[in-house]
């Protein structure tokens, strides 16, 4: 069964907006969190906050998830660039390694991620 947690209304969601939320704690105790956004063609996507060079959140608590033309989520301390649609790493030293998907679905305009019970 997925636990449901909802994020936030999909009209708070646009071009340079990422919302998160504490998903909970990974294998060894350390907190978790998702990122919420929508891509370029208005699909809401969600990712795990921590980059795939070394496990740290990607914007090191900055809460600046962009890059300067607002096209690529970026890793503030790596430069790595990772696509909004996907998550994949294309430029920096995890390229070619995605974000950590969530499965996010939106219901009745409210965005909810479905999470695995753990």
């Amino acid at each position: 069964m997925k636990r449901r947690l909802p994020v936030c209304s999909k009209d708070e969601l646009g071009p340079r907006v990422v919302r998160t939320a504490w998903i909970g704690t990974d294998r060894f105790g350390l907190p978790r969190e998702a990122l919420v956004l929508v891509d370029e063609g208005g699909e809401v996507r969600a990712y795990v906050n921590q980059c795939k060079h070394l496990p740290i959140p990607i914007d090191s608590g900055s809460r600046e998830f962009f890059d300067a033309e607002g096209t690529h989520l970026l890793c503030g301390t790596h430069g790595a660039r990772f696509r909004l649609d996907d998550g994949m790493c294309v430029r920096g030293p995890c390229r070619g390694q995605p974000l950590d998907p969530l499965e996010v679905a939106v219901e009745d305009g409210e965005v909810v991620l479905l999470l695995d019970d753990e």
